[in-house]
This record gives C-alpha cells, sequence and structure tokens, in this order.
C-alpha cells in the first residue's frame, strides 16, 4: 500500500481541525450553508431522515469493477438515497485511483490509472468527523458487529474505512435516525466464486439470523427509529458464473481454441451431460482454463468432476441458504416496522430481458458483463444503483408513507 502523506503542515492541520469544529458546531445548530440572506437550515425531506447510515459491504461501499474509488462511492445506491433525503451523507472518500483501482480492461488487467491490485490511494483529507457510509467491502454479516471474531474477515479497508471500530460502533457515532443494511451476500458468495460449497464457506442460516438479530437490536439501541433491510441477491445469478452448457454451446461452435476441450459431461441433459445443472466461475473457466489454453497448454473443463464447478446440489444449496436468509431479514423488517426490498424479482427480469448475459462478452471487455454488473461480473454497475435506489424509494415510502423522489435511470438498450 501506498504510505499516507507526512509533510503536511502544521499549520494547515491546525486550520482544517479549526474548520471541523466550527462546521461540527454549525451542525449541531442545524446549520450548514449560507447565502445572501445568510445562514440556511438543513431541510430534509422527513425528520426520520435527519441522520441517515448505511451498513453493508462492496455493494453498499460502491465497489465495482474489482475496485474502489471516490467515484465509484459517489455512485452507491446509499449516498443517491441520501441524497433524494435531502440529509448531510459523508463517506470515506478514497483518492483516485482507487484501494485497489477498479479494472478498465478485465482480460488485460488493466486498471484505473494503470494501477495494480495492491495499489492503495488511502483516505481523502479532510476527513469527516462523522461518516454515514460504515459499509466495507468484504464484509460477512460478523464483521459488522466484530472485527476481532476468529471468524471475522477484517482486510486493510476495514481500518482504512473504520478506523479500528466495528460498522455498528462507527454508525453509532452518527447518532443514526435512519438505517439501511445490506450484509449477507459475502456469508455465500465466496462459495460460489471458488466452486465449492461446505460449511466452512457458507454460514448456516440459523447463525445469520443471530447475528442479524445482533445487529438491529444494535442500531435500534443507539436511537435509530427506522431503516430498510435488502435481501441478499442469488448468488447463482450473477453473470460471473455461466452454466456448463453454454461453454459446451460455444465449443461446438468453435469458439474456443483447440487447446481447450469441454467435456461431454457439459453437454444439455438430452445428450446425456450435466452443463444445465452447472455453473461455472468465470476466475476458472476463462481465466484459469481459456488463459492456459490460449498458452498452448491443453486443458479440459469437465463438469461432473472438477471441483471449481458449482453441481447442481451446490446450487440448490446456495439458493436454499439465500432464501433462508432473506426470510429471516423479511421477519425481523415485519417485526421491527421497518421496509424490506427483495433484489431477486427485479434481477430476474433483468435475465430475461438479456440484460445479464449467459456468458462474458470477451470480443468487448468495457461490457464483459452486460450494463447491470460491472467488470468483475459480482458487483452492480453504477446503473444498477440507481435502479436499486428507486426501489428502496419505493419500498421506503410505502412503509412509511414519506414522499422521496425517484433518481434519473439512464435509457436501458
Amino acid at each position: 500500500m501506498n504510505s499516507p502523506p507526512t509533510d503536511r503542515p502544521h499549520r494547515r492541520e491546525a486550520l482544517l481541525r479549526l474548520m471541523a469544529g466550527l462546521t461540527l458546531g454549525l451542525l449541531a445548530l442545524g446549520l450548514v450553508a449560507c447565502d445572501d440572506e445568510g445562514l440556511v437550515a438543513v431541510q430534509t425531506e422527513d425528520d426520520l431522515f435527519t441522520s441517515y447510515v448505511a451498513l453493508g459491504n462492496s455493494i453498499t461501499a460502491g465497489f465495482q469493477s474489482d475496485g474502489i474509488n471516490l467515484q465509484t462511492q459517489d455512485e452507491s445506491y446509499a449516498v443517491l438515497l441520501a441524497g433524494q433525503m435531502g440529509t448531510r451523507f459523508d463517506t470515506p472518500a478514497l483518492n483516485m485511483p482507487g484501494c485497489p483501482p477498479p479494472l478498465v480492461n478485465p482480460l488485460t488487467g488493466q486498471r484505473v490509472g494503470d494501477g495494480e491490485p495492491n495499489t492503495c490511494a488511502i483516505r481523502s483529507a479532510p476527513v469527516p468527523p462523522v461518516v454515514n457510509n460504515v459499509a466495507v467491502p468484504g464484509a460477512a454479516t460478523l464483521d459488522i458487529l466484530s472485527n476481532l471474531n476468529e471468524d471475522s474477515r477484517p482486510n486493510p479497508l476495514t481500518t482504512l474505512i473504520l478506523g479500528g471500530r466495528t460498522q455498528l460502533e462507527a454508525a453509532a457515532d452518527a447518532d443514526p435516525t435512519f438505517a439501511s443494511v445490506w450484509i449477507g451476500n459475502n456469508d455465500v458468495l465466496g462459495a460460489a466464486i471458488s466452486g465449492v460449497v461446505t460449511n466452512e464457506t457458507v454460514t448456516p442460516v440459523p447463525t445469520f439470523e443471530e447475528r442479524l438479530n445482533q445487529v438491529l437490536d444494535g442500531l435500534e439501541a443507539v436511537g435509530t427509529e427506522g431503516g430498510v433491510l435488502v435481501g441478499v441477491v442469488d448468488v447463482t445469478l450473477i453473470p460471473h458464473l455461466s452454466l456448463g452448457v453454454v461453454y459446451w454451446l460455444v465449443d461446438q461452435e468453435g469458439g474456443f481454441p483447440e487447446t481447450f476441450e469441454v467435456h461431454e459431461s457439459c453437454a444439455p441433459a438430452e445428450l446425456g451431460g450435466l452443463g444445465e445443472e452447472t455453473l461455472v466461475p468465470f476466475g476458472y473457466g476463462i481465466f484459469q482454463l481459456l488463459g492456459q489454453a490460449l498458452a498452448g497448454i491443453p486443458v479440459t473443463l469437465n463438469c461432473a468432476e472438477a471441483q471449481q464447478v458449482l453441481s447442481g446440489q451446490e446450487i440448490q444449496t446456495l439458493m436454499e441458504t439465500v432464501a433462508g436468509y432473506n426470510q429471516a431479514l423479511e421477519a425481523q423488517a415485519q417485526a421491527r416496522g421497518w421496509a424490506y426490498l427483495d433484489p431477486n424479482p427485479a434481477f430476474v427480469q433483468l435475465r430475461q430481458e438479456g440484460l445479464i448475459p449467459p456468458f462474458p462478452n470477451l470480443a468487448e471487455p468495457t461490457q464483459l458483463f452486460g450494463p447491470i454488473f460491472s467488470l468483475d461480473g459480482v458487483h452492480p454497475s453504477a446503473l444498477t444503483h440507481r435502479l436499486v435506489t428507486n426501489e428502496l424509494v419505493e419500498a421506503i415510502n410505502t412503509q412509511y408513507g414519506t414522499g422521496l423522489q425517484p433518481v434519473a435511470v439512464p435509457q436501458l438498450n
């Protein structure tokens, strides 16, 4: 990682501290701006949104294309939603090119600013005294509660964004009146991407329920009056995963080099194959196998034997687990009087409309996974964050009778 600057003049630091103190004082008075008429008060859409905090993982943080920087952070649905609320919303802004910089071309590995996967441009100054978006890429449900549990998975961004606190502790500092919680994806995502589904790689539903309860109890204990829970995305829907039969069809059409063999086990069921009930992760099928084949190394994709390929039983386990998580989320929302949004019907519809491709478009690296997902095939694109924002606006308005307005969405082709 890059080192933070150490030569900033002491006088400028003192001035920034003074300005931060003055800003806090004005906020305490409900005053944040001035014009020709003098200071004016904050105008939120509703008192419920006086202080909004967003908890979660990479999606909420604004992670796209295997990277994050201040541009992708500002494209997060949490930032957009706060804008519609008319409430102050500070993010832990990460300098360009990012930490790590997002991919520009996933096939060559090129990233923003020609950065590397381990490049980290650190936080932008001045650092806000309170952070409203406390989500951390890579966080599972447990990580909202603890950075020190033996099953926690803290990473450098945990420290960079939270400064040693948990998400719950950082959220409490904002005295939240409203919260959004989108968590649980990473409790199953690693298993889907690796193709290895075990009790160690998937959080059991009862454990998820217990941790979710603790998160929501913690938010209510610090005065949170309401919120919205977002369901876990069915990880089998992400374009990072492609059916084995699609690889078989590409091979039948001569789309792979001679050094890349697709075994008959990936054929459709009518030909005795398992291709319609297996999923191949992009990292295995394209990066590993196709990459080796292009280098002249003979490889075979076997849908019946490869450990990295998701079998029909593993897919069923992942789907049932996600359904269990979402039942728990919806039940908690109902019990606490919070809004709830299940994102999966929208993603299913987008797939049916052809906006989530069944196979990466290798001829167009900048549109490898279509317009709905960013260039890693896992995280939503900026456009999708706008679609999610509008879904959340509708869910919140329905639950609380508020008048939040939708954001503009570019035309989908």
